[in-house]
């Protein structure tokens, strides 16, 4: 069996080296922005492709400003050597008084292309692969504490989805199941304690964790009070927010949150990813092991390739080509709960 496998996992590394050339292939859609459109002319496509353009850049960069900057406006003067590739789409939009069709563009652009042109400029990025947060959100309003997830507090989420969405940020709302209900509570929430929160919060894997407290306050405004830990062994940081209706509140939770994740998770790459780093894992005793690993480290901040080097037993060596330095790597693989240290490597925790 043993044999078996490791015939099996010699033939995957060779089929990595061909597939695994940026981080999370999948992942290929985050090049594509979609946009409102006049029709279908090429006069029309033009006026918009400036405003797509602008839309990738503040999502790789998480930063409203960045389209204020010289990088963006030499890329919005040659913004057709970005494009991929395009299509329409004819949708329902409903604006409270009647529904009426829209038509919009997706264009896809060369995300290589436009962070290369941002690390040469200077300008930090996310890391291929969006972070994740995950949000433990209390709600105090109507009488009602609850902390929103599963079928309770949907628009609460919805409303911050759709403000860190085009910040590059992916919110991922709790199970709330009966072991999330077990471990935390409102008044955890509420209080700000960061060790329980915490605890509840291993089994997501998230890049980092935010919690929210929501309530109304004087003059029916709604504010929040933040926690954000982040991964990376960073300091928790906290806020306030206070806005007259729930999309504002939520909108200026999204751009702290982003603010301070760049603190930790945002990097100026290397375009051309010289420098390299290695690491071995134990534990990779399948194929489904072999992948969930691969995936793992393509997600870590500043690796822009993974490839398998050698197999022995159930320990892989991946050479990594990394766009920052080593030490922000063996940081970020300290802090996975994934993996744990073994002094000369890492266990892979199924």
């Amino acid at each position: 069996m043993l044999n078996v496998l490791r015939i099996s996992l010699a033939f995957a590394m060779g089929m990595t080296v061909l597939v695994m050339a940026p981080v999370v292939p999948a992942q290929d859609n985050l090049g594509a922005v979609e946009v409102p459109v006049a029709d279908n002319s090429a006069a029309a496509r033009d006026d918009v492709l400036v405003e797509a353009l602008d839309a990738l850049l503040v999502r790789l960069t998480g930063q409203p400003d960045i389209v204020g900057s010289a990088v963006a406006e030499r890329l919005r003067g040659r913004v057709s050597d970005t494009v991929n590739g395009f299509s329409y789409r004819s949708v329902e939009v409903d604006d409270g008084d009647q529904a009426e069709r829209e038509t919009r563009l997706r264009v896809r652009f060369s995300r290589a292309a436009v962070r290369n042109a941002l690390a040469r400029d200077g300008v930090a990025v996310w890391p291929p692969s969006p972070p994740t947060v995950l949000v433990w959100l209390g709600a105090q309003r109507d009488g009602e504490r609850f902390i929103a997830g599963s079928d309770r507090g949907e628009a609460l989420l919805d409303a911050l989805e759709a403000a860190a969405r085009p910040l590059g940020i992916r919110p991922v709302a709790p199970l709330m199941d009966l072991q999330d209900r077990r471990n935390l509570g409102f008044a955890d929430i509420a209080g700000g304690f960061v060790e329980p929160v915490r605890a509840a919060s291993e089994r997501y894997g998230a890049d980092a964790v935010l919690m929210g407290r929501l309530q109304q306050g004087a003059g029916r405004e709604d504010e929040v009070r933040w926690t954000l830990l982040p991964g990376d062994g960073e300091p928790v940081q906290r806020w306030r927010t206070r806005a007259a209706s729930l999309e504002a509140v939520m909108a200026a939770g999204a751009r702290g949150l982003a603010e301070r994740l760049r603190q930790s998770l945002a990097y100026v790459a290397d375009p051309d990813s010289r420098r390299q780093f290695t690491v071995s894992v134990d534990g990779i005793d399948s194929l489904a092991a072999h992948q969930a690993v691969a995936a793992r480290l393509g997600e870590l901040v500043g690796v822009t390739r993974v490839i398998p080097a050698e197999v022995g037993g159930d320990r892989v060596r991946w050479r990594l080509a990394i766009g920052v330095d080593a030490g922000r790597v063996e940081r970020a693989l300290a802090a996975d709960p994934r993996l744990q240290p073994t002094g000369d490597g890492y266990r892979w925790r199924q």
